[in-house]
């Protein structure tokens, strides 16, 4: 029973010693002396290109609302008074 324990024991020894030493090889984001440090591998990356849209992102919603609005006015317009 004693032998079982120990062997258990000297197993999980054995993975917290193999999680620790395999910690480096991860290539995590790490924070030392209050700077944020990319991984080992951010080299390796692949370059990601996102091209320059317009500034406004809502355009085509003002848009379909001035056509909506440029619709109630005409139709206003056409039975004289507001609709």
């Amino acid at each position: 029973m004693k032998s079982m324990i120990t062997k258990g024991r000297a197993a999980l020894g054995l993975a917290v010693l193999a999680a620790f030493l395999a910690a480096p090889l991860t290539g995590c984001q790490v924070t030392r002396n209050g700077q944020t440090l990319p991984s080992q591998h951010y080299l390796d990356d692949d370059i990601q290109y996102h091209p320059s849209g317009t500034e406004f992102q809502y355009q085509q919603e003002v848009d379909y609302m001035n056509k909506v609005n440029a619709e109630k006015a005409a139709a206003a317009a056409q039975y004289g008074g507001q609709y």
